[in-house]
């Protein structure tokens, strides 16, 4: 008979907590090593998220059409709201460039250079990104453009430019007579705001300098060949025989082909003087004569026919019918909703991007899996 009443107690009560003969696990409540703190699997699982939504416009565009949308003129393209742009696709538009303002962007430390200029006619809002330097011919021949059209302020180096164009970069702005009449009548020599004749509004201090082509249709430069006459003053005394008056000498130096002179007849005897002049020899020929004055804008004011200028300290009336052209150079300035055009980029080129965003989801998923496994 076996004494079981004074028998010590175990050493080891994880035995007889798993039942006669079955050993319990020592291991069983330490904690396993790899597995991660919930907050860190949370805070991996929210980083790839974010990674992935910062990626989102390149992904959308990597899984697009690599057909283009025909979007056609460019400047009805400008007039279109943004609900009916197809942002982040691939576009083709026409439209004519402004080589004037276009610039040049190189990116340091390489050789690779960007063209970057607008369209005319939109009012500077849609640009192009041309990045092929040089241009190939069958891109440089044609006013067609085929990219991805973007918003201009989601380039990353938007504010740049702009600031860049707002300072450094000038363009032409030519101005209808009859338009800019009517805003100095009202503005008294301030400051203006006048649209051009593309549709762009351009903004004009009191101190800017407008130039203006006017016509003199009663005078006209004759040119006549330096084979036939020895020097200006007998080509002169030519033209003068036949009632002409030489109001100036207007030779180029270094033209050693022709003589050139200003000059104007008597209403009456103006046809018949042209004509007996052009008789002289076959090789003269006549040019229209312009006058060209550079008129600040607080100088200009309306007259009852036309514009009344300063010039000089001196009062000039000009017709409308007599102003060929009215125009300033102006610093470009990029609107808010300006568009961007980057020709070239197509999705094909960015099937890293789906990759990547491939990889950051499922290492976000894992991370969420983990945390529900804890649980």
């Amino acid at each position: 008979m076996t004494d079981t009443g004074n028998k010590p107690p175990l050493d080891f009560p994880e035995l007889e907590s798993g039942g006669p003969g079955v050993p319990a696990d020592e291991f069983a409540n330490i904690p396993s090593s790899r597995r991660r703190h919930p907050v860190l699997a949370a805070a991996a699982a929210a980083l790839a998220v974010f990674l992935i939504y910062q990626i989102h416009e390149d992904l959308f565009f990597a899984l697009s059409s690599a057909s283009p949308t025909e979007l056609g003129d460019a400047r009805a393209v400008a007039n279109l709201p943004p609900s009916q742009l197809p942002l982040n696709r691939m576009v083709r538009l026409s439209g004519t460039a402004d080589r004037e303002s276009g610039v040049t962007i190189d990116t340091a430390g390489s050789w690779k250079f960007t063209q970057f200029f607008r369209l005319l006619g939109t009012r500077s809002r849609v640009f192009v990104s041309r990045v092929p330097d040089p241009i190939p011919v069958e891109l440089a021949e044609k006013d067609v453009f085929v990219g991805r059209l973007l918003r201009f302020r989601d380039l990353s180096f938007a504010d740049a430019i702009r600031k860049h164009f707002a300072s450094r970069v000038t363009a032409t702005h030519f101005f209808g007579a009859a338009a800019l009449k009517d805003k100095v009548a009202g503005a008294a020599g301030g400051p203006l705001l006048v649209t051009d004749l593309l549709g762009e509004k351009v903004s004009l201090a009191a101190t800017d300098e407008l130039f203006v082509d006017v016509s003199r249709p009663a005078d006209v430069q004759v040119d006549l060949p330096r084979s036939k006459y020895r020097d200006v003053a007998t080509a002169r005394a030519a033209v003068e025989s036949h009632g002409a008056s030489v109001l100036e000498d207007t030779t180029k130096p270094g033209d050693d082909k022709s003589f050139s002179l200003v000059i104007s007849f008597l209403a009456d005897k103006r046809d018949q003087g042209m004509s007996a002049i052009s008789d002289l020899d076959p090789h003269i020929r006549y040019q229209p004569v312009r006058t060209t004055y550079p008129v600040k804008v607080g100088d200009f004011s309306a007259g009852q026919d036309g514009l009344s200028v300063k010039v000089g300290g001196e009062s000039k009336q000009l017709r409308l019918d007599q102003i060929l052209a009215i125009r300033t150079a102006a610093t470009v300035q990029i609107p808010e909703d300006a568009l961007i055009l980057r020709e070239g980029d197509r999705p094909a080129e960015h099937y890293k991007t789906i990759v990547i965003a491939i990889f950051l989801l499922g290492f976000a998923v894992l991370n969420l899996l983990s945390l529900k496994t804890r649980g």
